[in-house]
């Protein structure tokens, strides 16, 4: 996660975004960059110490990024949940160039972004009520 707070670094961040993002990332206090680190085995004999041979298992890049960004997903739903929870405002945004984005921000190659998130207290003219949802029958079947 990289956390773009001063205006020189969200400046950086506008291009890449769609028209309708632009206004309320440039005015937001906090902007998070959430991303999959794709290189993420190597940390594996550290966190999970009990499997010393655990970064072997994930020598393929294109299976090691699919896991990475799930596992990335996953957080992006926690952390979504837990800034909400302390009583800030959460925009997740996908419109964005992901690919443009990762090549500003994480030039390295290490990571790729997944999704926006603009953080604090909403102005009055950002703010709308929550949109429709789908009812649980529509969505959900038990078998």
């Amino acid at each position: 996660m990289l956390l773009l707070r001063s205006a020189a670094a969200r400046t950086r961040l506008l291009p890449y975004l769609s028209s309708s993002n632009r206004a309320k990332t440039a005015a937001a206090p906090l902007v998070a960059v959430l991303a999959a680190d794709v290189d993420f085995h190597e940390r594996l004999p550290e966190l999970y110490p009990h499997r010393p041979r655990a970064r072997d298992w994930l020598t393929d890049r294109v299976a090691r990024a699919e896991q990475a960004r799930f596992s990335a997903t996953l957080q992006i739903g926690y952390l979504l949940v837990g800034v909400r929870a302390a009583g800030l405002a959460a925009g997740p945004m996908a419109g964005f160039d992901a690919a443009g984005v990762t090549r500003e921000f994480f030039p390295d190659g290490r990571h790729e972004a997944l999704l926006l998130m603009n953080v604090g207290h909403p102005g009055p003219d950002a703010w709308r009520e929550r949109l429709p949802r789908l009812n649980t029958e529509e969505v959900v079947w038990t078998l």
